[in-house]
Protein backbone atom coordinates (compact mmCIF):
# COMPACT_ATOMS: atom_id res chain seq x y z
CA UNK A 1 0.00 0.00 0.00
CA UNK A 2 2.77 2.19 1.02
CA UNK A 3 5.24 0.93 -1.35
CA UNK A 4 4.89 2.84 -4.36
CA UNK A 5 5.41 5.88 -2.68
CA UNK A 6 8.57 4.45 -0.36
CA UNK A 7 10.04 3.63 -3.66
CA UNK A 8 10.00 7.47 -4.86
CA UNK A 9 10.66 9.13 -1.29
CA UNK A 10 13.38 6.74 0.00
CA UNK A 11 15.30 5.10 -3.27
CA UNK A 12 15.27 8.73 -5.19
CA UNK A 13 12.82 10.16 -7.92
CA UNK A 14 14.36 8.86 -11.59
CA UNK A 15 11.35 7.82 -13.48
CA UNK A 16 12.67 4.49 -14.68
CA UNK A 17 13.81 3.23 -10.85
CA UNK A 18 11.25 4.23 -9.57
CA UNK A 19 9.04 1.84 -12.19
CA UNK A 20 11.52 -0.99 -11.50
CA UNK A 21 11.15 -0.86 -7.83
CA UNK A 22 7.51 -1.29 -8.59
CA UNK A 23 8.07 -4.54 -10.08
CA UNK A 24 8.76 -6.64 -8.04
CA UNK A 25 5.95 -6.89 -5.65
CA UNK A 26 3.44 -6.53 -8.65
CA UNK A 27 4.49 -9.35 -10.19
CA UNK A 28 4.57 -11.65 -7.07
CA UNK A 29 1.37 -10.81 -5.93
CA UNK A 30 0.02 -12.14 -9.71
CA UNK A 31 1.97 -15.05 -8.86
CA UNK A 32 0.56 -15.80 -5.24
CA UNK A 33 -2.97 -15.43 -6.66
CA UNK A 34 -2.13 -18.01 -9.50
CA UNK A 35 0.12 -20.42 -6.91
CA UNK A 36 -2.58 -20.29 -4.15
CA UNK A 37 -5.78 -20.76 -6.70
CA UNK A 38 -3.72 -23.89 -8.60
CA UNK A 39 -3.06 -25.05 -4.67
CA UNK A 40 -6.36 -24.87 -3.66
CA UNK A 41 -7.44 -27.24 -6.93
CA UNK A 42 -4.71 -29.22 -6.38
CA UNK A 43 -5.01 -30.17 -2.42
CA UNK A 44 -8.92 -30.51 -2.74
CA UNK A 45 -9.70 -27.33 -1.09
CA UNK A 46 -7.44 -26.97 2.07
CA UNK A 47 -7.95 -23.47 2.58
CA UNK A 48 -7.08 -22.99 6.21
CA UNK A 49 -3.52 -24.28 5.26
CA UNK A 50 -3.24 -21.88 2.12
CA UNK A 51 -4.72 -18.49 3.73
CA UNK A 52 -2.54 -19.73 7.10
CA UNK A 53 0.40 -19.57 4.86
CA UNK A 54 -0.20 -16.96 2.49
CA UNK A 55 -0.82 -14.49 6.12
CA UNK A 56 2.54 -15.38 7.32
CA UNK A 57 4.11 -14.93 4.22
CA UNK A 58 2.67 -11.84 4.18
CA UNK A 59 3.18 -10.41 7.48
CA UNK A 60 6.67 -11.72 7.52
CA UNK A 61 7.48 -10.26 3.90
CA UNK A 62 5.43 -6.24 5.81
CA UNK A 63 7.12 -6.90 8.78
CA UNK A 64 10.94 -7.03 7.04
CA UNK A 65 10.15 -4.26 4.89
CA UNK A 66 10.60 -1.88 7.97
CA UNK A 67 14.53 -2.02 7.49
CA UNK A 68 14.05 -0.17 4.48
CA UNK A 69 16.83 2.90 3.79
CA UNK A 70 18.30 5.11 1.47
CA UNK A 71 21.42 2.15 0.95
CA UNK A 72 20.18 -1.17 0.73
CA UNK A 73 17.85 -1.82 -2.49
CA UNK A 74 19.64 -5.04 -3.06
CA UNK A 75 18.21 -6.14 0.16
CA UNK A 76 14.64 -5.05 -0.42
CA UNK A 77 14.15 -7.27 -3.59
CA UNK A 78 13.65 -10.64 -2.02
CA UNK A 79 11.67 -9.24 0.36
CA UNK A 80 9.19 -7.35 -1.66
CA UNK A 81 8.84 -10.76 -3.45
CA UNK A 82 7.77 -12.55 -0.17
CA UNK A 83 5.53 -10.15 0.95
CA UNK A 84 3.73 -9.85 -2.52
CA UNK A 85 3.16 -13.76 -2.54
CA UNK A 86 1.73 -13.70 0.70
CA UNK A 87 -0.70 -11.10 -0.18
CA UNK A 88 -1.26 -12.02 -3.37
CA UNK A 89 -2.17 -15.67 -2.19
CA UNK A 90 -4.89 -14.25 0.48
CA UNK A 91 -6.43 -11.10 -2.24
CA UNK A 92 -7.75 -13.03 -5.05
CA UNK A 93 -8.13 -16.85 -3.55
CA UNK A 94 -10.37 -15.18 -0.40
CA UNK A 95 -12.49 -14.07 -2.62
CA UNK A 96 -13.05 -16.88 -4.94
CA UNK A 97 -13.33 -19.14 -1.98
CA UNK A 98 -15.93 -17.00 -0.59
CA UNK A 99 -18.17 -17.65 -4.42
CA UNK A 100 -17.52 -21.32 -4.23
CA UNK A 101 -19.18 -21.85 -0.63
CA UNK A 102 -22.05 -19.69 -1.22
CA UNK A 103 -25.76 -20.57 -3.00
CA UNK A 104 -25.61 -20.21 -6.11
CA UNK A 105 -28.32 -17.69 -6.28
CA UNK A 106 -25.80 -15.35 -4.16
CA UNK A 107 -23.22 -15.32 -6.43
CA UNK A 108 -23.10 -11.71 -7.78
CA UNK A 109 -24.41 -10.77 -4.04
CA UNK A 110 -21.11 -12.38 -2.29
CA UNK A 111 -18.96 -10.95 -5.02
CA UNK A 112 -19.93 -7.49 -4.75
CA UNK A 113 -19.53 -7.94 -0.88
CA UNK A 114 -16.01 -9.07 -1.28
CA UNK A 115 -15.19 -6.44 -3.11
CA UNK A 116 -16.76 -3.88 -0.79
CA UNK A 117 -15.40 -5.49 1.91
CA UNK A 118 -11.63 -5.05 0.08
CA UNK A 119 -12.62 -1.38 -0.51
CA UNK A 120 -13.61 -0.48 3.05
CA UNK A 121 -10.72 -2.27 5.05
CA UNK A 122 -8.36 -0.90 2.36
CA UNK A 123 -9.57 2.58 3.49
CA UNK A 124 -9.41 1.89 7.52
CA UNK A 125 -5.93 0.47 7.44
CA UNK A 126 -4.84 3.13 5.09
CA UNK A 127 -6.40 6.01 7.36
CA UNK A 128 -4.25 4.01 10.35
CA UNK A 129 -1.14 3.47 8.58
CA UNK A 130 -1.12 6.96 7.20
CA UNK A 131 -1.78 8.48 10.52
CA UNK A 132 1.25 6.52 12.35
CA UNK A 133 3.25 7.46 9.33
CA UNK A 134 2.52 11.42 9.31
CA UNK A 135 2.58 11.19 13.19
CA UNK A 136 6.85 9.57 12.66
CA UNK A 137 7.13 11.58 9.55
CA UNK A 138 7.30 15.32 10.96
CA UNK A 139 9.52 14.85 14.38
CA UNK A 140 11.81 12.62 11.90
CA UNK A 141 12.14 15.44 9.43
CA UNK A 142 12.65 17.86 11.95
CA UNK A 143 15.33 16.28 13.55
CA UNK A 144 16.90 15.02 9.79
CA UNK A 145 16.40 17.91 7.47
CA UNK A 146 16.37 20.77 10.21
CA UNK A 147 19.68 19.37 11.62
CA UNK A 148 20.89 19.40 8.52
CA UNK A 149 20.37 22.85 7.21
CA UNK A 150 21.22 23.86 10.86
CA UNK A 151 24.37 21.98 11.51
CA UNK A 152 26.27 21.20 8.32
CA UNK A 153 24.53 24.15 6.19
CA UNK A 154 24.79 26.52 9.01
CA UNK A 155 21.04 27.78 8.45
CA UNK A 156 19.44 29.24 11.32
CA UNK A 157 16.71 31.01 9.91
CA UNK A 158 13.16 28.50 11.49
CA UNK A 159 11.17 29.84 8.64
CA UNK A 160 13.18 28.59 5.74
CA UNK A 161 14.22 25.30 8.13
CA UNK A 162 10.23 24.82 8.27
CA UNK A 163 9.50 25.27 4.43
CA UNK A 164 12.58 23.26 3.39
CA UNK A 165 10.58 20.45 5.55
CA UNK A 166 7.40 21.26 4.40
CA UNK A 167 8.83 21.01 0.90
CA UNK A 168 10.16 17.67 1.63
CA UNK A 169 6.54 16.40 3.00
CA UNK A 170 5.37 17.22 -0.28
CA UNK A 171 7.77 15.67 -2.32
CA UNK A 172 8.43 18.78 -3.77
CA UNK A 173 12.13 18.69 -3.73
CA UNK A 174 12.79 20.99 -6.96
CA UNK A 175 11.28 23.71 -5.06
CA UNK A 176 14.34 23.30 -2.47
CA UNK A 177 16.89 24.77 -4.78
CA UNK A 178 15.22 28.39 -4.09
CA UNK A 179 15.76 28.50 -0.44
CA UNK A 180 18.55 30.84 0.50
CA UNK A 181 21.52 29.09 1.74
CA UNK A 182 20.92 26.06 -0.85
CA UNK A 183 20.35 28.11 -4.23
CA UNK A 184 23.40 27.89 -6.45
CA UNK A 185 24.76 25.25 -4.26
CA UNK A 186 24.09 21.68 -5.66
CA UNK A 187 26.12 19.85 -2.34
CA UNK A 188 23.95 21.56 -0.05
CA UNK A 189 20.70 20.55 -1.82
CA UNK A 190 21.89 16.57 -1.96
CA UNK A 191 22.55 17.09 1.47
CA UNK A 192 19.06 18.23 2.51
CA UNK A 193 17.47 15.64 -0.12
CA UNK A 194 19.54 12.65 1.45
CA UNK A 195 18.08 14.11 5.15
CA UNK A 196 14.66 14.27 3.80
CA UNK A 197 15.08 10.13 2.49
CA UNK A 198 16.70 9.42 5.80
CA UNK A 199 13.50 11.01 7.58
CA UNK A 200 11.42 9.43 5.43
CA UNK A 201 12.82 6.00 5.91
CA UNK A 202 12.98 6.70 9.55
CA UNK A 203 8.45 7.23 9.19
CA UNK A 204 7.74 4.50 6.63
CA UNK A 205 9.37 1.82 9.38
CA UNK A 206 6.87 2.27 11.54
CA UNK A 207 4.09 1.52 9.31
CA UNK A 208 5.36 -1.87 8.69
CA UNK A 209 5.32 -2.26 12.57
CA UNK A 210 2.14 -2.01 12.77
CA UNK A 211 0.99 -3.83 9.82
CA UNK A 212 2.61 -7.30 11.88
CA UNK A 213 -0.61 -6.93 14.20
CA UNK A 214 -2.73 -6.83 11.34
CA UNK A 215 -0.89 -9.82 10.01
CA UNK A 216 -0.96 -11.33 13.60
CA UNK A 217 -4.72 -11.00 13.12
CA UNK A 218 -5.52 -12.44 9.57
CA UNK A 219 -3.29 -15.58 10.98
CA UNK A 220 -5.42 -16.26 13.68
CA UNK A 221 -8.12 -15.57 11.84
CA UNK A 222 -7.38 -17.72 8.84
CA UNK A 223 -6.64 -20.74 11.52
CA UNK A 224 -10.59 -20.86 12.16
CA UNK A 225 -11.52 -21.37 8.51
CA UNK A 226 -12.43 -24.59 7.36
CA UNK A 227 -12.06 -26.18 4.18
CA UNK A 228 -14.06 -26.10 1.13
CA UNK A 229 -13.27 -29.53 -0.75
CA UNK A 230 -17.09 -30.48 -0.48
CA UNK A 231 -18.10 -27.55 -2.30
CA UNK A 232 -15.82 -28.39 -5.15
CA UNK A 233 -17.81 -30.05 -7.68
CA UNK A 234 -18.59 -29.73 -11.30
CA UNK A 235 -22.04 -28.53 -10.59
CA UNK A 236 -22.54 -25.14 -12.78
CA UNK A 237 -24.34 -22.11 -11.13
CA UNK A 238 -25.73 -21.19 -14.29
CA UNK A 239 -26.36 -22.56 -18.02
CA UNK A 240 -26.65 -20.50 -20.60
CA UNK A 241 -28.37 -21.79 -23.92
Amino acid sequence: MFWPTQAFNVYGHDPVGIGLRGLPIGFAILAGAFIVLWLMTALKGQLRLLMIVSSVLMTAGCGAMSISNPYNMNQMWGILVLAGLGIGGIVVPASIAATIVCPDDLIATVAALTLAIRVVGGSVGYAVYYNVFISKFVPAATYYVGGAMLVKLNITDTALIKEAIELTGASLLENLKEIPGIHGHPLAYELVVGAGRLAYAEAYKWVYYVSIAFGGISILAACFLGDIGKYMDDHTAVVIH
